[in-house]
């Protein structure tokens, strides 16, 4: 008979530790409840000189109580971040405005933003800020090789 409930103690031990659930801690609940009742069933199965029927009853004990508890314990899960989108690149447009003997000339550089370039009026011609002169307004290629870096 001793053999027949330590050979089914065991059973229910496997069984106990086989039922995990990746979703839930019900499964580890059942094992881990299943194996502290066994033990402390054949503690106390030992005291009263029934140590296979004390295993027995607490390990069904314990692993009733451990799913009970583990499946209101919810594990975290784990959700994929959102992909980042780039922000878009926004390409200064190249501005010009007249105002009396000056022009503003808005070149786009390279960090992304604009470069005001002041011209002003000599004679038939503009001056730039370095001191160059130009027949009539510039382009914006012509200003941004000098001020577009």
């Amino acid at each position: 008979m001793k053999k027949y409930l330590y050979s089914l103690s065991v059973l229910v031990l496997i069984a106990a530790f086989s039922g995990c659930n990746p979703y839930n801690n019900e499964g580890e609940g059942a094992a881990t409840g299943g194996a502290l009742g066994a033990l402390a069933g054949g503690i106390i199965g030992h005291q009263s000189h029934d140590t296979g029927a004390g295993m027995l009853i607490g390990g069904a004990v314990g692993a009733v109580t451990g799913a009970a508890v583990g499946s209101t314990i919810q594990k975290p899960v784990y959700e994929e971040p959102a992909p980042v989108e780039p922000a878009p690149v926004v390409v200064a447009q190249p501005t010009t405005t007249y105002s009396g003997d000056t022009v503003t000339v808005n070149v786009p550089n390279n960090s992304g933003g604009v470069t005001a370039v002041v011209l002003k009026r000599s004679g038939n011609g503009y001056v730039g800020p370095q001191g160059e002169y130009y027949d009539q307004v510039p382009t914006t290629a012509q200003l941004q090789a000098m001020y577009g870096k």
